[in-house]
């Protein structure tokens, strides 16, 4: 890895760790996840990075792939596991971080966090895929929780948030091994016992597939976006409303740009069984002692 693309790297965890400070200072029951949306994003902005992708905020059983809809009245109740994934880039070198807040003490927040400190403490080149996923688990089985199976960590490199390696939460015999400056984002999700997340309603996130004739001129403007101003990375519908265009003609449009297979949805992940989760997420780069860019 060059020192420019390093620094880049460095940056985008900086801009996400003092954000992740500042809403930890001011999220609370009563508040909007709309309100949270909009501030994390314009301060990625204000601090010189990108979204990587719409902040995802869920709350309890729901685990993944949810932002605000435009006009949406959604608040944060007391007691309920609120999961925050950003997503910042630099010229398209990406820093994942997600972190979970509770109005009251809840013991899957400290569990997750323990997971994602033990699966990083054994990062260093050579390490195998499954060292790092004994690890998680083990410090969840520990406790006496469990992870969702069917979601995992990830490689990151420019422009692409979700790249190999696959690293799962689970115990398993892979023998893919990180090398010298690897990028990954180890991702534990906790709940009270092994659960699996389910694809449901709604849909707000898209990203870019391939350019295809559209007939629509909204769906012609959202593949412009979409290719160009997010550089293929995620988007969502309430990003378009901000651009003018009405929610009737966006929702329209991409389901247009869908049936064509120019764009891929990302429906909201919940866990199956309904059970609250946790999340945590760090960004680290692989050498002796692993560098965490988010820190």
């Amino acid at each position: 890895m060059d020192s420019e693309t390093l620094e880049k790297y460095k940056k985008a965890g900086k801009i996400g760790s003092k954000i992740k400070e500042e809403v930890l200072e001011r999220i609370k029951p009563g508040m909007k996840i709309l309100e949270l949306a909009e501030f994390i994003e314009k301060r990625i902005l204000g601090l010189g990075g990108k979204p990587a992708f719409p902040v995802n905020i869920g709350i309890n059983d729901i685990t993944a792939h949810c932002t605000p809809k435009f006009n949406d009245e959604t608040v944060i109740k007391p007691g309920d596991l609120v999961k925050i994934d950003q997503g910042i880039h630099v010229d398209g070198w990406v820093a994942d971080m997600a972190y979970t807040y509770c109005s009251e003490k809840n013991e899957l927040i400290k569990v997750v966090e323990k997971a994602l400190e033990a699966g990083i403490g054994v990062i260093k080149p050579g390490v195998k895929i499954s060292e790092i996923s004994h690890a998680i688990s083990g410090a969840v089985e520990g406790s006496g929780f469990g992870v969702i199976v069917n979601l995992t960590g990830h490689g990151l490199d420019q422009y692409i948030i979700h790249g190999p390696p696959t690293i799962p939460n689970m115990k398993n015999d892979s023998q893919q091994v990180l090398k010298e400056s690897d990028v990954v984002a180890l991702e534990p999700f906790v709940c009270e016992t092994n659960g699996y997340v389910k694809e449901s309603e709604p849909v707000e996130i898209f990203s870019f597939l391939q350019p295809r004739p559209v007939r629509l001129p909204e769906a012609r403007k959202i593949l412009d976006l979409a290719s160009n101003e997010y550089n293929g990375l995620p988007f969502c519908k309430r990003w378009l409303v901000e651009k003018g265009l009405s929610p009737f003609k966006v929702s329209f449009a991409l389901k247009q740009l869908e049936v064509s297979n120019s764009v891929k949805s990302y429906p909201v992940l919940r866990e199956r069984s309904g059970l609250a989760v946790a999340q945590a997420e760090h960004t680290i780069i692989v050498k002796e002692k692993p560098f965490v860019t988010t820190i």
